[in-house]
């Protein structure tokens, strides 16, 4: 069976459970936060991988570990779960599902997710934020859950990403779109 349609049916069952204890921002947050660890540290993501040396109830405990770090609990949901997969041989399979996981709650929700990134120097106005997200909002219908990042390597502008969608209003990129139509028009001449 693929990968996509395993992630799918343990994210659905996820949300549901998380449906049924009311538990979902707490759960879907941890979720985040497990992610974000599985994605920066190498030896955790291998560990967690790893389906021979690395006990079910071993991997519990590094998940704990990480949420304890944020100064909370591992959410009694998300223990069950991994009881769960670890019964039906899944854990390996963990990072695809909390990530379909994810997205099934947010979408179940209506809420989008969206990233906007700005240069070091240049603070993000709470202003351009909320004509951002009116806009957003008033496209979609949606909720615009908005993540603000800095990128040193910007030198002006901002990147918007939402969903699958991407607005690229940087001043290089814009450099760069004058350098295509010079060269374009050069050749013309020529």
């Amino acid at each position: 069976m693929s990968e996509g349609i395993i992630a799918s049916r343990y994210a659905k069952a996820l949300l549901k459970l998380v449906d049924e204890t009311g538990n979902g921002e707490l759960v879907v947050s941890q979720v985040q936060e497990l992610q974000e660890a599985m994605g920066s540290v190498h030896e955790l993501r291998r560990v967690v991988d790893d389906k021979k040396t690395v006990s079910p109830e071993q991997k519990i405990t590094l998940f704990e570990t990480v949420i304890a770090g944020k100064g909370e609990t591992l959410a009694p949901e998300i223990i069950k779960f991994i009881g769960l997969m670890a019964k039906n041989g899944r854990l390996s399979d963990i990072r695809f599902i909390f990530n379909s996981f994810v997205s099934l709650y947010y979408k179940s929700r209506d809420i989008v997710r969206g990233r906007l990134v700005f240069p070091a120097y240049d603070a993000v106005s709470q202003d351009l934020e909320d004509r951002i997200r009116t806009l957003i909002e008033s496209r979609t219908g949606k909720k615009l859950l908005l993540k603000t990042e800095v990128d040193e390597s910007l030198i002006g502008g901002f990147l918007l990403e939402v969903e699958d969608q991407l607005l690229d209003a940087s001043v290089s990129h814009q450099l760069e779109l004058i350098k295509r139509q010079f060269v374009e028009r050069n050749r013309r001449i020529v």
